[in-house]
């Protein structure tokens, strides 16, 4: 029995319904495969995130300082001119160039002998420690008797007792008021402090020919930190602080104590400060200062360098207080007319 006409699904019309199903599945499925916005932006911060944190990596890489080097002793000897350069002024370093670095190259002499694979772990150890009162280890060289330390020689740099004393013209100074002075004092302080509470090392030749004073602001900076370990064997793990608190060896520093003892004594101070600040500063900083200075150099234990760089660093807070008393405010400065009236 054969159906009606109206009973009857035509061909076209299912192969329509067909294509539409077939195109709104092939729609949905490319849809589901191509991200929308919120995945995109997802990926792209991502994306942005990672060349953040690449970039911050290298950045911080970057300003990591290089470690030191070992220079083989003809690099050394090429940057002196066979050590014929002439040092700086009233200085005990050569001024050089060491692998395009501007340095200071002391020499010291070392007993006995160390190896080089010591010597460049002891250069290592030294350089871990960073402090703005503390020159930048450059690397260090052993050549026979002699221990060649390089560090980084800033621009217009000099030592204290260079800065102190002109050697061309004793009557000048570098450091012509009491403000820069107690800077100076002061950033020696802080970089002995750190040195003996963060760094396993002794200095033990703190001397006004191992302070480098530089611009702006005339800061100072220590060199040879740790120079106790690299001049002398190595098998003294733990070395004793007794070179950083012993008393002044030479005459010279005996007798300044002395006479600094006998001017606070008898109430000299301001004649026994250095005439070339002009008779400018607040003479009850100095005094303090000196007891502090006496202090250290007494026989008795010293105090603790904690102690001292408070001390001298609450002078400089005075100091400061002083300079900017004298400083007479702009405004109030009258002016004065010298044309006919």
């Amino acid at each position: 029995m054969c159906k009606s006409r109206s009973d009857a699904v035509p061909v076209s019309s299912v192969a329509s319904r067909s294509r539409r199903s077939s195109a709104t599945t092939s729609s949905s499925s490319s849809s589901s495969r191509r991200p929308g916005p919120a995945s995109s932006s997802i990926s792209g911060s991502t994306a942005s995130a990672a060349s953040s944190s690449s970039s911050s990596l290298a950045a911080a890489r970057a300003s990591l300082p290089d470690p030191p080097v070992l220079y083989p002793f003809q690099e050394v000897a090429g940057a002196t001119n066979n050590f014929l350069a002439k040092r700086a002024p009233a200085s005990t370093y050569w001024p050089c160039t060491l692998r395009g670095r501007h340095a200071a190259l002391f020499q010291l002499r070392r007993a006995p002998p160390p190896r080089d694979t010591v010597t460049g772990k002891l250069l290592a150890a030294t350089a871990r420690y960073h402090h703005t009162s503390l020159a930048p280890l450059l690397g260090g060289c052993v050549a026979g008797a002699h221990l060649y330390i390089a560090y980084e020689l800033p621009p217009g740099a000099a030592t204290l007792s260079a800065c102190l004393r002109s050697p061309r013209n004793p009557s000048f100074t570098a450091l012509r008021t009491w403000l820069s002075r107690v800077q100076v004092a002061a950033d020696v302080a802080q970089g002995l402090d750190y040195i003996h509470h963060h760094a396993a090392a002794v200095h033990g030749r703190v001397s006004s020919s191992t302070v480098l004073v530089s611009d702006p602001g005339l800061r100072a900076r220590l060199t040879h930190m740790g120079a106790a370990q690299l001049a002398e064997l190595e098998d003294e793990e733990e070395p004793s602080r007794e070179a950083d608190q012993g008393r002044p060896r030479t005459g010279s520093r005996e007798a300044v104590v002395e006479t600094a003892a006998a001017a606070r004594a008898n109430g000299r101070v301001r004649s026994w400060v250095d005439r070339r600040l002009g008779d400018s500063f607040p003479q009850a900083v100095a005094e303090r200062l000196l007891d502090v200075g006496l202090r250290c150099a007494s026989a008795s234990p010293p105090p603790e360098m904690t102690w001292v760089a408070g001390k001298i660093s609450k002078a400089y807070l005075d100091s400061r207080a002083w300079d900017h008393s004298l400083q007479r405010p702009q405004a109030h400065l009258s002016s004065v007319s010298l044309a006919p009236r």
